[in-house]
């Protein structure tokens, strides 16, 4: 049993534990790289990083079974597990999937009656979070979107915006979105890449069928209007904007990962048949067909946004964002990802990210030590 660690402690939640790995002297026990260099730079700031399972906390004795460096100069070496004390910040990071199940319901409310900040709770979902950003001073940047209601208001709205496409509120990784399209003479074409049945599939329907389909989605789902969205290839592309706060608490981009859709692809999403490509990549086939990445202006976009987020919702300090550009060059958010996926990230840009992670942990353990003392 190891406790009374000294100076903050930094506690990851997560179900991802250290495995077992051959190096020069040996085997050892240890987290993915990521987890080592958030350590890594936790210890620059006297900090120490512990990683643990939320079912593996007693509450009740505020104690919790957690890895940690065996040596904590270096924490790309052997990690092992041991009794802690509870850490001065949690930064939640559990899978999304878990997340919505509420696998960090209970840490949730055991971090807030202790007064432990938990870094990056999840955000409301997509039309809550839809609905107040479109109605701020980011407004611009979002697309016009309704709640699902039933009756003939919603095909309405989808003959006005000639594509609509019908999103989960509280979905992820393109699950059950699909795309609307109006066509001539009354009919329409419904296209998704990824449902429910795991199928991919397209129909052709009337108004009357539509309307029979769309009033088996209550408010549950909500539709956005679609973008003419920016095309290589002939096939769609919207971009993966990662911003994280740091240890002075001021957001930073961390990366812009392109994501291509396939040939008739509703989302971009990898799981769902879109493809990743290179910053570098994108730039150069969008030159082949005299197209410009306002790269800058995306970065501002993003800033701004997170700018707005985190004044409602102070314990965030990572966001994934899926932005959009037009073929007229408007910059939209199409999508808030509280939990973006690092592994869309470069090893460049996931050093970055534990950098920011670390660094915006003991930020925020620091001010809860101050309000503390005061």
């Amino acid at each position: 049993m190891r406790m009374g660690i000294s100076g903050i402690c930094l506690g990851v939640a997560t179900t991802v534990v250290p495995r077992r790995r051959l190096q020069a002297r040996g085997m050892i026990d240890r987290p993915s790289l990521y987890y080592c260099r958030m350590a890594h730079f936790a210890a620059q700031w006297g900090a120490t990083l512990i990683l643990f399972n939320p079912e593996h906390v007693r509450w009740s004795r505020n104690i919790v079974e957690a890895w940690s460096p065996a040596d904590l100069r270096h924490p790309y070496g052997n990690w092992q597990k041991a009794r802690q004390r509870l850490p001065d910040i949690i930064y939640e990071n559990v899978f999304v999937h878990l997340a919505v199940q509420g696998y960090a319901h209970e840490l949730r409310q055991q971090a807030a009656i202790r007064g432990i900040p938990l870094f990056n709770p999840g955000l409301p979902n997509k039309w809550r979070t839809s609905l107040w950003l479109s109605n701020s001073e980011v407004s611009h940047f979002i697309p016009p979107a309704v709640k699902m209601a039933h009756g003939i208001g919603s095909i309405r709205r989808i003959r006005k915006w000639g594509t609509a496409y019908l999103k989960p509120v509280g979905g992820y990784g393109g699950m059950g979105v699909t795309r609307i399209e109006t066509l001539p003479k009354g009919q329409y074409r419904l296209a998704t890449d990824r449902a429910r049945s795991g199928n991919r599939w397209r129909r052709v329907v009337g108004e009357s069928q539509l309307q029979t389909w769309l009033d088996t989605h209550d408010g549950h789902f909500m539709l956005q209007q679609g973008l003419p969205l920016l095309t290589l290839n002939g096939r769609k592309v919207d971009f993966r904007v990662v911003v994280q706060r740091g240890v002075e608490g001021q957001w930073h981009r961390v990366g812009i990962v392109p994501k291509i859709a396939a040939v008739d692809g509703v989302v971009t999403n990898l799981v769902a048949g879109g493809e990743r490509l290179s910053l570098e990549q994108c730039l150069v086939l969008a030159a082949r067909e005299g197209k410009s990445i306002p790269i800058e202006e995306l970065t501002t976009a993003a800033l701004q946004i997170a700018q707005v987020i985190s004044r409602r919702y102070p314990m965030t300090g990572l966001l994934g964002y899926d932005m959009g550009i037009t073929e007229d060059g408007g910059i939209w958010m199409i999508e808030t990802n509280p939990k973006p996926a690092r592994s869309l990230l470069t090893d460049e840009m996931r050093r970055q990210s534990a950098l920011y992670s670390a660094g915006f942990s003991v930020y925020l353990a620091r001010k809860a030590t101050v309000r503390a003392r005061a």
